[in-house]
C-alpha cells in the first residue's frame, strides 16, 4: 500500500491546559488501541472540542450520565479518514452536536462537543489514533503516538501534514 498524508490539528485551538498522560503511560495500556495510544489533553470543562482531521463517524455512543464510572464516562466517536486508512477516538464530551451520527462527516475544525468533568478526574479529552494498515474494514489497527505534536500544538490553528506510511512504521510528521 502507498503512503498517505492526513492534515491534522489540535481539538483545542484554545482553552488546552497541557498533557495529562500519552500513549502507554498510566491506565493508557494494551490490548485496545483506543486506550493505549490514547491523549489525555487537559481542558476546563466546558471548553470547546474541535475534529482534528477530516472525518466520517462510525460509531456513537452519546452522553449517559447514568452510565458514567471512573473509566468511562461522557460521550464517545469513533471516526474514520475520507480513505478509511486512519482513524481516531473521542471520548470524555458531552453537547455532541444533535446532527452528528454514525455516517455523517466532519471536517478539521468542526465543533464536536466540549469537555466534560468527572471528579475526581481532571477535566480533559480523551483521544487516540490509529493507522489502518491495508485501509478498513479488513486492515491492521494499529495505534500511533502523536502525543508530542498535541503537545506542542495546543492553543493554536496550527495544521501539520501527518504521513502514514503503510508499512507498520510511525507516521512522519511533516
Amino acid at each position: 500500500m502507498a503512503s498517505f498524508d492526513i492534515d491534522l490539528s489540535h481539538p483545542f485551538p484554545s482553552g488546552f491546559t497541557g498533557g495529562l498522560g500519552g500513549p502507554n503511560q498510566g491506565g493508557h495500556q494494551p490490548p485496545n488501541w483506543y486506550i493505549q495510544f490514547g491523549m489525555d489533553l487537559g481542558a476546563d470543562e466546558g471548553t470547546q472540542i474541535f475534529a482534528a482531521f477530516d472525518a466520517h463517524i462510525t460509531k456513537l455512543v452519546p452522553h449517559d450520565p447514568d452510565a458514567d464510572t471512573q473509566k468511562v464516562y461522557g460521550a464517545q466517536l469513533f471516526m474514520r479518514a475520507p480513505n478509511d486508512m486512519m482513524g481516531g477516538f473521542y471520548t470524555h464530551l458531552t453537547d455532541v452536536p444533535p446532527e452528528l451520527a454514525v455516517d455523517s462527516t466532519v471536517s478539521r475544525g468542526d465543533p464536536l462537543g466540549t469537555v466534560l468533568r468527572f471528579d475526581p478526574t481532571p477535566p480533559h479529552l480523551h483521544l487516540a489514533l490509529v493507522e489502518i494498515i491495508g485501509g478498513a474494514p479488513g486492515g491492521t489497527y494499529q495505534g500511533v503516538d502523536l502525543y508530542k505534536l498535541f503537545l506542542d500544538t495546543g492553543n493554536t490553528d496550527t495544521v501539520t501534514t501527518v504521513t502514514f506510511m503503510q508499512d507498520g512504521s510511525p507516521p512522519a510528521v511533516g
